[in-house]
């Protein structure tokens, strides 16, 4: 009897295990994972066009405003204007200051183009398409779990953009770099993200 209940115990953990690593491999090879991402938006900076006194500038962080509202002008100048609908994220000018146009008095978030941005390994790029369900978390809400879709899918790697792709030196080594492709994930829930722009977000996406 002993001996039949220990082989019981044995067979069942050996099933329990097999079935774990299963599940783990149904969950590794059935989704893909990536904790390199962010909420993100449209930032644009505002500037004068010509240099002089900042005569009227109405901007601060958290204000909104509202697309072609007037935001302030430098003495002579032209009006400064809000490009869009937007959050004001950062500012870095006040009221009767001497400004030029190389200065950047404040960066304005858009706020109806909130959305997640993942960057995938350019290996898993060819498994994702447009409209693709993809499950989301963002580290403010805990895992407080959103639904979303794939929007967008960049033609061009980050690394291309940003100026640090690597290429080949005829005088020495090179090293093979798996780079990253941004997709564009705009979220079912309607949630609002104007106080979350930059924090990191994890993605996970079906492949069936």
């Amino acid at each position: 009897m002993k001996k039949f209940i220990i082989i019981l115990v044995i067979t069942l953990l050996l099933a329990g295990g097999a079935a774990t690593g299963i599940y783990f491999i149904w969950r590794s090879t059935g989704y893909l994972t990536t904790d390199n991402a962010r909420v993100t938006t449209t930032l644009v900076g505002i500037a004068p066009n010509i240099p002089g006194t900042l005569e009227r500038f109405t901007l601060y962080e958290g204000r909104y405003v509202a697309e072609n509202e007037i935001i302030g002008w430098v003495e002579n100048g032209e009006t400064m204007r809000a490009p869009f609908d937007g959050i004001v994220l950062h500012t870095n000018a006040r009221q009767d200051q001497q400004v030029s146009p190389m200065d950047n008095l404040a960066v304005i978030g858009d706020i109806n183009n909130i959305h997640i941005q993942a960057n995938i390994e350019e290996t898993d790029i060819g498994r994702l398409h447009r409209g693709q369900r993809v499950y989301v978390t963002i580290d403010p809400f805990g895992n407080r779990q959103f639904t979303g879709y794939i929007s967008e899918i960049a033609r061009i790697t980050g690394a291309e953009l940003t100026g640090q792709a690597m290429f080949f030196n005829t005088g020495g080594t090179f090293t093979r770099v798996t780079h990253l492709i941004p997709i564009e994930i705009t979220l079912h829930d309607d949630i609002i993200l104007d106080n979350f722009i930059g924090v990191n977000a994890r993605v996970r996406i079906p492949l069936r």
